[in-house]
């Protein structure tokens, strides 16, 4: 997952340092699978391997490829992963209170592995890896409009579609983008 993020990220990266945001649903559920492994045969794991499997390992590494200090938050919201990301991007690339305004491009990365067969019994239908980046800037190609209304969670496809400009609008439960 981690190569499929930093090479998406790599291809949107802006000059100067930017806000980014990477969401995924298990981040690097191979390496936790492995270490879970590890620790039931032996009863210790590597600290290696752990400090590779935690959800900051790849905004971490594209931090550092980069010598990018600007902040960068990962996100983990099972199924609205994507949704949760998209919606922590909109925010960086607008002020906050209690902070300095910040209205500039944001890097959003969303990338999944293939779900090991391990877990299959507990999750059903096995989801295949993905890897998206988008670029996200001022006044840039989206506008959101919020609301509160259930619908199902947004599909990597969707997100693709739309960011690719295939499609004008993004729905999720909480949100629409419509290009502008």
């Amino acid at each position: 997952m981690e190569r499929a993020a930093l090479s998406v990220a790599w291809q949107v990266r802006p000059e100067g340092e930017v806000p980014v945001v990477f969401a995924s649903r298990w981040g690097e559920i191979g390496v936790t699978v492995k270490l879970m492994k590890q620790f039931h045969a032996d009863h210790e794991m590597s600290p290696a391997g752990f400090s590779a499997s935690v959800h900051n390992a790849a905004p971490g590494a594209f931090s550092l490829l980069t010598h990018n200090h600007a902040p960068y938050t990962a996100i983990a919201a099972r199924e609205r992963s994507l949704e949760a990301g998209i919606l922590e991007a909109l925010v960086q690339g607008t002020a906050v209170a209690g902070r300095p305004p910040y209205r500039g491009p944001v890097v959003f990365v969303f990338a999944e592995e293939a779900t090991p067969e391990f877990y299959a019994p507990e999750f059903g239908p096995l989801q295949g890896a993905c890897a998206l980046a988008v670029r996200l800037g001022p006044g840039g190609p989206c506008r959101a409009e919020f609301r509160a209304a259930e619908c199902p969670p947004v599909t990597f496809d969707a997100a693709e579609a739309f960011f690719s400009g295939r499609t004008d609008v993004l729905e999720a439960a909480s949100f629409t983008l419509t290009r502008g």
